[in-house]
């Protein structure tokens, strides 16, 4: 979300003229992109097998369908 902010900012400056806030708002979005990037490397193995543990967790906790 603040990596789009700073990408309609970049965009605003670049149209306006505004050479001097290009190089911020290049900067924040490199930062914040980076950051996002990591975390999200980083988060994801945990992430699926939290999903994976849940959707066992359904499945033995359903009862057969044993009906027809």
């Amino acid at each position: 979300m603040i990596v789009g902010l700073l990408l309609a900012l970049l965009a605003r400056a670049i149209y306006t003229g505004a050479d001097s806030f290009v190089l911020v708002f290049l900067v924040g979005i490199a930062y914040f992109a980076w950051h996002g990037w990591n975390d999200a490397r980083r988060g994801w193995p945990a992430f699926r097998a939290e999903m994976q543990r849940r959707t066992q967790g359904r499945r033995r906790s359903m009862p057969a369908d044993d009906t027809h």
